[in-house]
C-alpha cells in the first residue's frame, strides 16, 4: 500500500471513486463486525413496518467504509484525527454505495501536518451520507506522525424548547465498562465488514514496526457497546421478536443512549462527530462515560414528530487515558402530533 506525504497533497485533489455493493451478507458481516444488534440493521420485517424500505447499514458501517476509503488513498502512515458523519438516507441490500472525496484543506503547525477531506456517499436513489475526515500525515519537515490527545469534549447546553424531562438529565453521567477487551479477532471482523486492508490492523511487518496491531480509530464507539443479548430499543426486552424476554445477562452498569423522551417510540442516528487520540491495541479494556448534553424542542420531520437528542461519550483505556470521544445526535420520534410546540 502506497504511503502519501503531506507534501504531495494539494487542496482540490480528488480521491478515486469507490463502488461498494450492499447485500444481505453485508448486513450479517456488519452485525459481526461492529456488534450493533439494533433491529433496524438486521430485521427486515420490523423495519418495513416502520415504513422504511428495508433493513439498513448502521452508523459504524459508514464510519468503517469512510475510514477505509480515506486511508486507502493516504496510506497507512497517516492517522485519523477526527471524523464528522452526517446521515440523510438509508443504505439497504440491493444498493451500491458510491463514495467520492476531495481535499478541502491543508495546514501545518510546529507539531502536525493536517489534511481535511470531504467525502460523499450516494446510491442509485440519491445522497445517503457525507463525512469530513481530518488526517495527520507524515511530512518532510515534521517527519512521521505523532499522535496527540483529543481536544476537550463539549459541555451540556439548554436549548430553546428543551423538555423539562431533559433539563433534569443534562450532564448526568453514566459510567460503564466495555464487555470485552480489544482483540485481534474483533478487529479483523471489522475489517472484513468493509474489506479494509490496512496493514496496521493485522499482525505483520508493518504493525510490528509501529508497535503492534492497532484497532481502527473509527471503531472507537464499538468497544464500549453492551453485549448483543442486551442491545435493543427496549433495554428491558431487547429482542423485538421476543417481547417478554429479558436481556441476558442482566446489565450491571449504565446503558448507552439511556435517555428517552417520554412518548417517543423510535430512534435514528443523524450526525456523529468523533475525536481520536491514542490508538487502542489488543488487550486494552475500554470504559465509557456517557451524558446527555442537549435536547431540542419538538420538531416535525419526515419520519414523524420528534426531538433531536445529543449525547456525549468519552472513552478511556485501562490506564485512565482518554482515547477519544463521540458526540452523537439522534432523532427520537413518535409522539402524538397534538403535542407539537
Amino acid at each position: 500500500m502506497t504511503c502519501k506525504s503531506w507534501d504531495e497533497v494539494s487542496v482540490d485533489d480528488a480521491l478515486p471513486e469507490l463502488r461498494y455493493p450492499i447485500t444481505l451478507k453485508t448486513l450479517l458481516l456488519q452485525s459481526v463486525g461492529n456488534r450493533d444488534f439494533f433491529p433496524y440493521h438486521h430485521n427486515r420485517d420490523f423495519t418495513q413496518k416502520l415504513g422504511i424500505r428495508d433493513a439498513f447499514v448502521n452508523t459504524t458501517f459508514f464510519q468503517a467504509l469512510f475510514g477505509r476509503y480515506v486511508t486507502d488513498w493516504s496510506g497507512p502512515e497517516s492517522v485519523l484525527v477526527s471524523m464528522t458523519l452526517r446521515m440523510r438516507d438509508q443504505l439497504c441490500p440491493g444498493d451500491t454505495a458510491i463514495v467520492a472525496g476531495r481535499v478541502t484543506d491543508r495546514s501545518a503547525d510546529t507539531t502536525r501536518a493536517l489534511v481535511t477531506v470531504d467525502l460523499d456517499l450516494h446510491n442509485e436513489h440519491g445522497p445517503v451520507a457525507s463525512c469530513t475526515v481530518v488526517l495527520v500525515m507524515p511530512s518532510a519537515d515534521l517527519g512521521p506522525v505523532v499522535v496527540q490527545m483529543p481536544p476537550a469534549a463539549p459541555e451540556p447546553q439548554r436549548l430553546d424548547g428543551t423538555p423539562e424531562q431533559a433539563i433534569a438529565e443534562l450532564g448526568r453521567r453514566i459510567e460503564r465498562d466495555g464487555p470485552y477487551p480489544v482483540s485481534e479477532a474483533q478487529i479483523m471482523y471489522w475489517c472484513e465488514m468493509v474489506r479494509d486492508g490496512h496493514p496496521g490492523y493485522v499482525d505483520g511487518d508493518f504493525a510490528t514496526s509501529h508497535g503492534g496491531v492497532v484497532a481502527p480509530a473509527q471503531s472507537l464507539i464499538m468497544w464500549a457497546q453492551p453485549r448483543a443479548t442486551q442491545m435493543g430499543l427496549d433495554w428491558d426486552h431487547p429482542d423485538v421478536d421476543l417481547p417478554d424476554q429479558r436481556p441476558w445477562p442482566e446489565p450491571a452498569g449504565g446503558r448507552p443512549f439511556e435517555f428517552r423522551v417520554t412518548g417517543t417510540t423510535d430512534i435514528i442516528v443523524q450526525d456523529v462527530h468523533c475525536e481520536f487520540g491514542e490508538p487502542l491495541r489488543p488487550g486494552d479494556r475500554v470504559t465509557a462515560s456517557c451524558e446527555l448534553i442537549s435536547c431540542s424542542g419538538l420538531k416535525r420531520t419526515r419520519l414523524g414528530d420528534g426531538y433531536f437528542v445529543t449525547s456525549l461519550e468519552v472513552y478511556r483505556n485501562q490506564h485512565g487515558t482518554v482515547v477519544g470521544h463521540t458526540v452523537m445526535t439522534m432523532l427520537q420520534y413518535g409522539p402524538p402530533p397534538s403535542d407539537r410546540q
